[in-house]
């Protein structure tokens, strides 16, 4: 008689299941619910709760398959619609994450983060973004940690302070290129206003020697600023005695192409070229501010400059002495280098010497081995030649002998190839066959 196999019709198997419990009057609530449906539902993306939910019931344990009791549905929800409660659930509760997916998590929020720091920030010397890779080590050496539910900028902005302050990397942000333009329409010398907009900048923190120099009558001012002073640069250009806009040209600015020896020599040829022209304009503008605060006192101004071209006339060679002492240190650089080559080439000739004195010792130890031996070794290279000339043989590199192709295994199996290998790497001369099997390990090195 054959056995019936009787399985429960109503029995609901869960996979894939992420459960979102929520705690009222004392109890405790669950549903089960899709793994990859809660975010879409709580986005607003999906809203057919039988696509989110396993099945359209509340539990009071999911892992034991618990339902909750309606009554108490009834007494903490005040109704008994189970749809009802499922989609309060949903949105109020809180989503058990396991700690597979709480590493994904983690692991998709770090590389964000290290993607956005690779891309807006730079190095402060060549303005060249770093990779990923190397904004990840930094980030483990520094011990940044991620939070699961902060905003990524901000922790992007968390990393990068304490990248700065942990002094891993030398990172900084990548400077914004801005254009100010001022109002055509506004009543005023467009000089003065332009005038005007450069000293705020300069005063809320931009470089002069990140402000491009505008030609007369231009109403544009192009520059580069700190990300964090962007909110202080459309203050001013908003400013009642500028009046004008501000535009981005580019988010970040950064230096991109291979790194070449003319490219580096510009780079650094263009920032002396700034910081000269920031010089000179605060230069001036010094001159400028003196000579307006005393207008007056042109006598004393008009001594001074005498006394100045005075002085210059009676040390007519003190604009020299730095040049000559430039010159004398770079010919004392010069002397060391050339005493140092020298020293060098010496050192390599002593160490030529002394490799052909070994190479000599070698080759005549060998040649008294095999005289005091009775070998002939021009026979086994004639004999190793001849048997290397053949189509069906492959040759040794090791010991210089030619084999077939069932020799060629049983040879580098063999005792002699070993010790072949072995003399090689200690970088003694190889022995051939004969001397192998004439003499021993001791009598070879006697």
């Amino acid at each position: 008689m054959s056995r019936q196999i009787t399985q429960p019709l109503n029995q609901v198997r869960l996979t894939n299941v992420a459960v979102v419990r929520l705690s009222r009057g004392g109890h405790r609530f669950e549903v089960a619910c899709y793994r990859n449906k809660i975010v879409n539902y709580r986005q607003g993306t999906e809203t057919d709760l039988s696509e989110v939910l396993q099945t359209e019931r509340v539990f009071a344990n999911v892992s034991k398959g618990q339902f909750a009791n309606t009554k108490l549905l009834k007494k903490c929800f005040d109704t008994a619609d189970e749809e009802e409660v499922c989609r309060f659930i949903l949105d109020k509760g809180d989503v058990q994450v396991s700690d597979q997916e709480r590493a994904a998590q983690l692991e998709n929020t770090l590389r964000e983060v290290a993607s956005m720091v690779s891309e807006k920030c730079v190095h402060p010397a060549t303005r060249r973004p770093y990779t990923m890779a190397q904004i990840r080590d930094a980030m483990k050496a520094a011990g940044f940690m991620v939070h699961p539910t902060r905003n990524v900028k901000q922790q992007f902005l968390d990393c990068v302070k304490l990248l700065q302050k942990k002094q891993v990397l030398d990172i900084e942000r990548a400077k914004m290129r801005l254009a100010l333009v001022l109002d055509a329409d506004v009543d005023g010398d467009i000089a003065e206003r332009r005038e005007k907009a450069t000293n705020l900048l300069v005063e809320e923190g931009v470089a002069r020697s990140d402000i491009q120099r505008p030609d007369d009558g231009d109403a544009r001012i192009v520059f580069q600023a700190d990300p964090s002073l962007y909110r202080k640069v459309e203050g001013i250009a908003r400013d009642s005695s500028v009046q004008g806009r501000l535009e981005i040209i580019q988010q970040c600015v950064t230096e991109e192409g291979d790194v070449t020896l003319g490219s580096e020599l510009e780079r650094r040829a263009q920032q002396q070229q700034r910081q000269e022209d920031a010089i000179d304009g605060d230069a001036n503008n010094a001159t400028i501010d003196a000579f307006v605060a005393s207008p007056n006192d042109v006598q004393a101004v008009s001594e001074k400059l005498q006394s100045t071209l005075t002085v210059k006339e009676r040390s007519p060679l003190s604009d020299d002495e730095p040049s000559k002492k430039a010159v004398v240190s770079s010919r004392k650089a010069q002397k060391a280098a050339q005493k140092k080559s020298k020293k060098a080439k010496r050192r390599e000739k002593e160490e030529q010497a002394e490799r052909e004195q070994r190479v000599e010792a070698e080759k005549a130890r060998q040649k008294e081995r095999a005289e005091r031996l009775g070998i002939d070794d021009s026979k086994d290279t004639a004999q190793a030649s001849v048997g290397g000339g053949g189509g069906d043989t492959k040759p040794c590199n090791t010991c210089g002998g030619a084999f077939t192709p069932g020799e060629y295994r049983a040879h580098f199996r063999s005792d002699w190839h070993r010790y072949n290998v072995k003399l090689k790497m200690s970088g003694a001369a190889v022995v051939s066959e004969k001397e192998f099997l004439l003499c021993d390990s001791d009598a070879l090195f006697g």
